[in-house]
């Protein structure tokens, strides 16, 4: 608020006016940037009531707050392009919407984590194992097991003869 005329304004509108002059903009009486002082109380209650619309909308956002709840609902609106929001790919990284890179570098993590895990599996499967006669003899009785069970589904329905096939030259394969 301008101290002799009492003309009030917005904090970005006089800041931008004074850019270019300074003087009150409704009656151009000389006022500068440090003679400006905060509006009452009760211009500020009756301003905070306003009921505005987001900032948002032009995003697809259609809400009307007031004024005094505006700060709040920007930090929260769904449609605030600056909003950060956790990765969906599960890295749980927060990049901001518009950070393509951030989202590129959650996918190369995800083919690293798949990887890793990859290499695990395998490290494990190629272990020496302290026994590796008692597991042989265990995956034959496993197999002959599978067998005989693909056998009785066989008798119950002829039709998954081929699948019995496709075993034993998977068993030839391994």
């Amino acid at each position: 608020q301008a101290p002799h005329c009492e003309h009030a304004f917005c904090n970005a509108c006089i800041t931008q006016w004074f850019s270019q002059q300074q003087t009150c903009p409704v009656d151009r009486s000389v006022v500068t940037v440090a003679h400006l002082r905060p509006v009452p109380r009760i211009m500020r209650n009756m301003l905070s009531k306003l009921q505005i619309t987001c900032d948002n909308a032009v995003f697809g956002c259609t809400a009307v707050v007031r004024l005094d709840n505006l700060m709040s609902h920007l930090n929260d609106c769904e449609h605030n392009p600056k909003r950060p929001v956790t990765c969906e790919q599960g890295c749980g990284a927060v990049p901001a919407p518009w950070d393509k890179f951030q989202h590129e570098l959650c996918s190369l993590l995800r083919v690293a984590k798949s990887q890793e895990r990859w290499v695990a599996a395998l490290a494990l499967a190629l272990k020496p194992s302290a026994e590796p006669k008692h597991q042989l003899a265990e995956q034959k009785r496993d197999i002959q097991l599978l067998k005989a069970y693909m056998r009785a589904i066989r008798s119950v329905n002829p039709n998954l003869q081929n699948l019995e096939e496709t075993i034993e030259y998977n068993e030839i394969l391994e």
